[in-house]
C-alpha cells in the first residue's frame, strides 16, 4: 500500500513539469510573416491592396488596423506556433482594443492566420511590387 501512494505522489509531482510549454516572447512578428497576403483560392490583385497585410509591428486588413504589442512562440508538431498581442482599431471603435493573431508558416509562401486555431485560414504571398 505504501509503494502504492509513493507512485501516485512521483507522478503528481511529474506531471505539472511535462503540461507546461515553453513560450519565447518576441519583439516583433518574425520575418517569414512579413508582406502582403491573400486566401489561397484567390489571385494576388494587381489594382488594389491585398486581403491583408503583416509587417515587423503592425497588422492591417481591410476592417482593421493593428499594432503588435508583442509576439510569443511555441513549439508545435510542425514548426513554431506564434501568437500575436495587438491593439487593433476599426473605423468606429475608439479606443484600440486587444486582439491576438495565430501565425502559421506553411510551405512555398504559405501562412495558416487566424484569431484562434478553430478560425485558422491559409494564405499566399503577393509578389513584391
Amino acid at each position: 500500500m505504501r509503494v502504492i501512494a509513493i507512485l501516485a505522489l512521483g507522478a503528481l509531482l511529474v506531471v505539472p513539469e511535462a503540461a507546461t510549454a515553453d513560450i519565447k516572447r518576441h519583439k516583433a512578428v518574425p520575418e517569414q510573416f512579413w508582406g502582403q497576403w491573400v486566401p489561397t483560392d484567390q489571385s494576388c490583385p494587381t489594382d488594389a491592396r491585398p486581403a491583408l497585410s503583416v509587417t515587423a509591428s503592425a497588422y492591417t486588413r481591410a476592417d482593421a488596423r493593428c499594432t503588435i504589442d508583442w509576439v510569443d512562440e511555441t513549439a508545435g508538431r510542425a514548426g513554431p506556433i506564434y501568437s500575436a498581442h495587438m491593439r487593433c482599431s476599426t473605423g468606429e471603435q475608439q479606443p484600440p482594443a486587444p486582439a491576438n493573431l495565430i501565425l502559421v508558416s506553411r510551405e512555398n509562401n504559405v501562412v495558416s492566420l487566424g484569431s484562434d486555431f478553430r478560425s485558422l485560414q491559409t494564405y499566399q504571398r503577393c509578389p513584391a511590387e
